[in-house]
């Protein structure tokens, strides 16, 4: 009864402060997830832990909240997206050229800075950085209102694909460390990936379509509101269990599942419905993540901590802005595509919990690990609204303003 009580509050208590970082955070014109995150790290251990020796919010308790907030997230992405635009051989390239560069670099760094690294360790640092946080730029895009745009749409294909990838790349550092590579599980990875998102798809729009919009309308027609919606979200929720069961990310379930019913004909509804739900969900999300860092791990890796984190800024600027140029894309939409791509959190901190719990690094190089993706989801929200300045926000050529 005490633990059910102190959920209650502390998701009180994450609301408020959520309402009050929105009003401060728009009065000096930032995006609203980084107010969500730095109030994370203020009310978590670095600050008022570390000040006061006062834990206002325990992320554990929380955390099934917490990943509610990024499927909801997710979910209403996927209803903004255009799959025709999103699965692109483009798409594909960018995030190829956002897994190699930064874990190529990774390793070399690792390697180099570390002291007694070994050669497991830097495979999974250099994994650390492979996946995109796409939940952070996500907000950004449907804040400027440019999910569907050309540009929002190559970083959304790009990191879908990137998370598939860095969940085999995890597999690889996985059995790196354990004294061998399987190749029948980065096999078994790649196939089911690549099967659950075909079937998922296809299954979604022949079939559970077709079945939802007969629910909603014998709802309707029975005085029963939101049928429809409840269904579609129940789908969401199975999606992202079934991406979690074959090992890759929940996210990149509830993503394909709005992606389903990015076409349909209620899909204002079901996006009004979610929205309602990501007002709640979606800042306790973002708030737990900042107060998951724990500035005391980095006493004695503060040098390798900045240092990948520029490494972690860098390469995805450079291995997916590359491609996107050399497919066609602006020279701003390109940085902006780069830039997109840079923050790492959700999957980032799934990979370095791995690796705590197996014993591949320790509690240093975990923390290492939550300041580069913590860090990274802080600063490029800025630097991704400057460079969308430069975008035109459709055909007609309107900048983005501010």
């Amino acid at each position: 009864m005490a633990q059910e009580a102190a959920i209650w509050f502390q998701m009180t208590f994450l609301l408020l402060i959520a309402v009050l970082s929105h009003f401060l955070i728009i009065r000096i014109g930032q995006p609203l997830v980084i107010g969500e995150i730095i109030i994370g790290i203020i009310i978590g251990p670095s600050v008022v832990g570390t000040l006061f020796g006062i834990k206002l919010i325990d992320p554990a308790m929380i955390s099934v909240f917490a990943q509610l907030g990024a499927i909801v997230l997710l979910f209403l992405i996927g209803l903004e997206a255009n799959l025709s635009r999103i699965y692109t051989k483009r798409n594909a390239a960018i995030a190829l050229g956002g897994v190699l560069v930064p874990w190529g670099a990774g390793y070399l760094v690792a390697i180099i800075m570390l002291p007694g690294a070994t050669v497991a360790q830097g495979i999974f640092i250099g994994a650390t950085l492979v996946a995109t946080s796409v939940s952070v730029t996500a907000s950004v895009l449907l804040e400027l209102r440019m999910i569907d745009h050309d540009v929002g749409c190559a970083i959304l294909g790009a990191a879908v694909v990137d998370d598939i990838l860095g969940m085999i790349v995890l597999g690889i550092a996985g059995g790196f460390a354990s004294g061998g590579i399987d190749a029948g599980h980065i096999l078994y990875l790649v196939v089911a990936a690549a099967v659950f998102i075909a079937a998922a798809v296809f299954v979604g729009t022949r079939v559970f379509c077709r079945i939802i919009a007969k629910a909603e309308e014998e709802g309707k027609a029975r005085g029963i509101k939101h049928t429809g919606f409840m269904l579609a979200f129940a789908l969401a929720l199975s999606y992202a269990y079934i991406a979690e069961v074959i090992g890759i990310s929940a996210i990149v379930g509830a993503f394909v599942a709005g992606a389903v019913f990015s076409s349909f004909p209620i899909r204002r509804e079901f996006q009004q419905g979610t929205e309602y739900l990501s007002v709640i969900l979606v800042p306790v999300f973002f708030i737990s993540l900042g107060a998951l860092f724990d500035v005391s791990g980095l006493s004695t890796l503060l040098l390798f901590a900045l240092v990948l984190t520029a490494v972690a800024a860098l390469t995805k600027v450079v291995g997916c802005g590359l491609p996107a140029r050399a497919f066609g894309m602006s020279r701003h939409e390109s940085l902006a595509v780069g830039l997109g791509m840079v923050p790492r959190l959700e999957v980032a901190l799934i990979i370095a919990l791995y690796g705590l719990q197996k014993g591949i690094i320790g509690q240093d190089l975990y923390s290492v690990v939550i300041f580069m993706g913590v860090a990274t989801a802080l600063f490029t929200p800025t630097f991704f609204k400057w460079a969308l300045k430069g975008v035109p926000r459709s055909r007609t050529g309107e900048k983005i303003e501010g």
